[in-house]
């Protein structure tokens, strides 16, 4: 081996505790040297770090530590036993802050016993035990947010079963599930596997023998990057972010929650909408976060009502409520008002569009980090509907009828 390797190799290394770190001026982390084999998942949304996840596995048992900062810093620790053809029989959970004492008045810990038609949860809190049992059958996945090792549980059923796609139910950690989601995993090649994430392809690269190498999640609602890194020490990193949480500086939410409440002539216009945040990220390619057709913000639906007949960019809208969406065409970005409403932000029927109608697009002077929607004056009574999103604005005038 040459000497610019290893020398490459401890400026990786250095280059992970630097990121992980943050803002934070405790940078000295120490690497571990492990005992046994153990992967270590930096999971990024732009050039944010929002979880690193630590983890061993054998073909009996996996065990991890994930440490999220979303929107405040989180230690979960999770074990998993498994049975002869890899299916879960037992798994234990567990949350604390970042420097690892407990949540007050939450869930200290939750254990759970997967038989071969239900499972059985017991949690655990300071006042006493809560148990509940729901029904399940077939092949089933462990689950919880920001963790990504998990999913090597199904690559390796998968590559034990001889088979290149198994239907999991999606079980995840947590005592108030009350309904399973199915989750497609299909083996894609000698490497690769194409997981259905909530409607949405998640691909994932993996050594041959199950162990994740990255995950892009580009064409999910997340859209995260995972990378296998060097070995960290979770519980100093956790306290980090703790402390950089404490000192005023936390990562926050991913996607904030927003209102807009605002008089159009004689109208009373609602918006309730999505804030996600560049986080670095150049969001208009390909659309809006690679989208050609955008919930206009995140998470739920983006949701207007009115109660007097509007006219957004010449189109009649009647007094009601509506979701809205940004469409990519040819000719440029339009907006599409949708007579569903409540929905989460990936449920779109394009039979139940109402109108739709051209946005302008501009530039700003001043960058918005998070998506912003807003009204502002025009001639007269009426009024431009604005969305601004890093150096791009898109609008369309909107008055009362």
């Amino acid at each position: 081996m040459s000497a610019a390797r290893p020398r490459r190799a401890a400026a990786v290394a250095l280059a992970v505790l630097t990121l992980v770190a943050g803002c934070s001026h405790a940078t000295a982390i120490p690497s571990v040297a492990p005992a046994v084999a153990t992967t270590t998942l930096l999971t990024r949304l732009g050039a944010d770090t929002i979880a690193i996840e630590q983890f061993t596995r054998t073909a009996t048992h996996m065990e991890g530590v994930l440490v999220s900062r979303t929107p405040a810093t989180r230690m979960s620790r999770y074990s998993v036993d498994l049975g002869p053809n890899g299916r879960p029989t037992r798994a234990d959970f567990s949350v604390r802050k970042g420097d690892g004492t407990p949540l007050p008045g939450e869930l200290q810990s939750l254990s759970i016993r997967y038989t071969q038609d239900s499972i059985y949860l017991v949690g655990h809190r300071s006042a006493g035990d809560t148990s509940r049992a729901i029904a399940a059958r077939g092949d089933i996945l462990p689950y919880t947010t920001n963790s990504y090792g998990l999913y090597e549980l199904a690559f390796a059923r998968l590559l034990a079963s001889g088979r290149d796609s198994i239907q999991f139910s999606l079980v995840p950690l947590a005592l108030q599930v009350r309904t399973l989601t199915p989750l497609a995993v299909k083996l894609i090649g000698k490497d690769s596997a194409r997981i259905d994430f909530f409607g949405n392809p998640l691909y994932a690269r993996h050594d041959g023998r199950g162990g994740i190498q990255l995950v892009d999640g580009s064409k999910t609602t997340v859209k995260v990057r995972v990378e296998r890194v060097p070995t960290t020490d979770l519980p100093a990193l956790g306290r980090v972010w703790a402390a950089a949480d404490e000192a005023g500086s936390p990562i926050g939410q991913v996607s904030s929650r927003d209102t807009l409440n605002a008089t159009v002539g004689r109208a009373h216009v609602w918006i309730d909408y999505g804030r996600p945040a560049l986080r670095g990220r150049d969001v208009w390619v390909n659309g809006v976060l690679g989208d050609t057709l955008w919930r206009t913000g995140a998470n739920a639906a983006t949701q207007l009502r009115s109660d007097v007949d509007l006219v957004i960019g010449g189109a009649t809208i009647p007094a009601g409520t509506y979701s809205l969406w940004t469409a990519v065409t040819p000719g440029g970005y339009r907006l599409v008002v949708n007579r569903q409403y409540g929905q989460w932000g990936t449920v779109y029927d394009s039979k139940r569009d109402l109108v739709r109608v051209p946005l302008r697009e501009a530039t700003v002077a001043q960058p918005a980090e998070r998506f912003t929607i807003a009204l502002e004056p025009l001639a007269g009574a009426d009024q431009v509907l604005t969305f601004t999103w890093g150096t791009r604005q898109l609008s369309v005038p909107i008055s009362a009828k």
